[in-house]
């Protein structure tokens, strides 16, 4: 998905020329289905939630979790990825989910939210942890975080032709730390999905996308 922080022109311009043909590969919609399951696992909901995607693409998370909360705020750096999504919106008839263009290095949209989710979007932020402590900051007490991206790869996963890779995965280790920094308790990260892709000389390499989770203190107040 795309990316809300220190965006490029470059990295905005690829997802826009993109968009209308993002779900045509069938690996995209496989890890979708598996992030929206584990977030819906991992996250005591109770249907009345407002929330917050960043990086929501053309929405293949966001419609799987929106009819689990009351509001969907999903937001994107691409213009060309935000089409697509209101598309499908009218097209399931979904009506709780709100597109907004939005960079997050330019603008928080003001809170406080229940969650805040996001789907192989950290990646492409240089500054995680300082997002991090951002997005704590526009939580509700108790509010919740779901995080899905990468586990730490040797760069083969994007290749050099995709512009705005500003992270080849992430340790949970270090995932852990940036969150606990950030004041968040209940940390825990498990294996959301294995996305099995082939490579040049033939043989298959498997790349496991983690889900990180934590709670915003019930103690403070956004």
């Amino acid at each position: 998905m795309t990316e809300p922080h220190a965006t490029s022109r470059a990295h905005v311009a690829h997802f826009d020329a993109v968009a209308d043909t993002w779900e045509e590969d069938p690996r995209r919609t496989a890890i979708a289905r598996a992030v929206a399951s584990a977030i819906l696992d991992a996250v005591p909901l109770a249907g009345t939630e407002r929330a917050m995607e960043f990086g929501c693409g053309t929405g293949l998370v966001t419609a799987l979790v929106a009819p689990s909360v009351g509001r969907v705020l999903a937001l994107d750096s691409s213009a060309g990825m935000l089409d697509v999504l209101r598309r499908k919106l009218r097209e399931l008839r979904i009506e709780n989910v709100e597109p907004m263009e939005a960079d997050l290095a330019q603008r928080m949209p003001a809170g406080p939210f229940d969650l805040v989710f996001s789907s192989m979007t950290l990646h492409h932020i240089e500054d995680v942890a300082g997002l991090i402590a951002r997005v704590h900051d526009v939580l509700a007490p108790g509010g919740r975080i779901a995080f899905a991206d990468l586990d730490r790869e040797d760069g083969s996963f994007h290749g050099a032709d995709v512009p705005g890779v500003m992270h080849h995965g992430f340790e949970a280790a270090q995932l852990t730390r940036w969150i606990e920094a950030a004041g968040f308790a209940d940390v825990q990260v498990r294996i959301a999905h294995r996305i099995r892709k082939s490579r040049e000389d033939g043989s298959t390499r498997e790349y496991p996308v983690l889900l990180v989770t934590a709670r915003r203190s019930a103690g403070t107040s956004a």
